[in-house]
């Protein structure tokens, strides 16, 4: 991965994007993500090849298994209240992935369809030398945005790891790695220490590769909108030299106009099917990030316990992630309020100016992600969110207090 980050850093620099193409480093990152999706048994880029294997069921069982336990620890501890707060803070996790993982299921068509379109326009942008540069930095830009995420991922599933042997090292004392046991299994004798942990970091590993292909490939669909609004930008500064060409004929300025309202209605026929897409998956993603960050701040305030610190970062970027993905939508959609209103529409012909109000109008109406209808998905919604953890936080100390 890291060969690959650093052989395609420099692109960004204007010249090398000049030399190479976009559909390869498309190609590429979908390499990339396949990793991924293959080790999670729901590689559905495979298209009709594409059938359930031994990793699927291996998924299916972990996440089955997480909730079967993570009820059985809830009923065992039920007058403790901190070890009930404790499990069900990285009860998100499971339910995102329960969620995470139906979606791709049931809309396999879907997801094979946008990524063949998308593939299509990385193709015909590499023909085109503005577009193929437009499309090479939405490429970079989803890659390296990744990069991030990865990253936090990482250190948060290695924290898991490291953390309950240092404990043991250190404090000798028996530490589990996530708040959950097993039936039928003591978690801090000899032999069911060793079962309890072998499970959890199955779970633990299984999750993060999980995460990673469910978010990488929203990432994908959803940021790719950066590029095929520039690409319609493009399109309208051609549209712009071309209606200051008085010899060019009415028929092929027609014709480009048209191409363009053409455009535009793909551009909110995409967003449409996004928002309705993840419209279930944003909702149990923002709800449940939302719950394991306030159980897991209580938790660490309560018991000074700081192994679950790493977890509350990495669900707190997961949030982060999502209100950053909302909030590109909604910049791309200004961007072509301004691209629209911007351009010499005065030079159209009377009935090409009548579409163009139209565009215009339905470009102020633009379509944005929400979290299941309730409110939009954006960076203002994420300090909200922020606020009111923080708020219910406080309220909790001074009643506990």
């Amino acid at each position: 991965m890291d060969e690959f980050l650093h052989k395609h850093f420099r692109l960004f620099n204007e010249r090398h994007l000049q030399l190479y193409r976009t559909i390869d480093v498309f190609d590429e990152l979908i390499v990339f993500l396949r990793v991924f999706l293959t080790n999670c048994g729901v590689d559905i880029l495979l298209m009709d090849k594409y059938r359930w294997n031994f990793r699927t069921y291996l998924c299916i069982f972990c996440l089955t298994s997480f909730v079967f336990s993570m009820v059985f620890t809830v009923y065992r501890h039920w007058t403790d209240w901190y070890a009930v707060m404790d499990s069900l803070s990285v009860s998100g996790i499971g339910f995102q992935g329960m969620i995470k993982m139906y979606s791709a299921l049931k809309q396999k068509s879907y997801f094979q369809e946008k990524y063949l379109n998308i593939k299509t326009l990385h193709m015909r942008s590499t023909k085109h030398p503005k577009n193929n540069r437009s499309m090479m930095k939405c490429t970079l830009v989803i890659l390296y945005l990744f990069r991030f995420f990865f990253v936090s991922y990482v250190i948060a599933g290695v924290a898991f790891f490291v953390l309950p042997f240092y404990v043991m090292v250190v404090r000798q004392e028996k530490s589990l790695v996530l708040p959950l046991e097993l039936p039928f299994v003591e978690p801090f004798s000899e032999t069911g220490y060793v079962i309890t942990t072998v499970y959890h970091l199955v779970m633990v590993a299984m999750g993060i590769m999980g995460i990673l292909a469910a978010d990488m490939g929203i990432m994908i669909l959803v940021l790719h909108i950066i590029g095929i609004v520039d690409v319609f930008m493009n399109n309208l500064e051609e549209l712009d030299e071309i209606l200051l060409q008085p010899e060019l004929d009415a028929e092929h300025k027609q014709k480009k106009f048209t191409e363009i309202c053409k455009m535009h209605k793909e551009i909110i026929q995409y967003e449409e099917d996004l928002d309705s897409c993840y419209y279930n998956t944003v909702f149990v993603q923002v709800i449940t990030s939302v719950s394991c960050l306030s159980l897991t701040l209580f938790v660490i305030y309560m018991t000074r316990d700081w192994t679950r610190l790493m977890f509350m970062l990495a669900t707190f970027f997961q949030l982060l992630e999502f209100c950053m993905l909302g909030t590109a939508l909604r910049v791309k959609n200004d961007h072509v309020i301004d691209a629209i209103y911007d351009c010499n529409w005065h030079l159209l012909t009377a009935s090409d100016k009548r579409r163009f109000a139209i565009m215009l109008h339905r470009a102020q109406n633009p379509v944005e992600m929400t979290i299941g209808g309730i409110s939009l998905l954006n960076m203002e919604t994420f300090v909200e969110i922020m606020k009111t953890i923080y708020s219910y936080f406080a309220m909790m100390i001074n009643f506990l207090e």
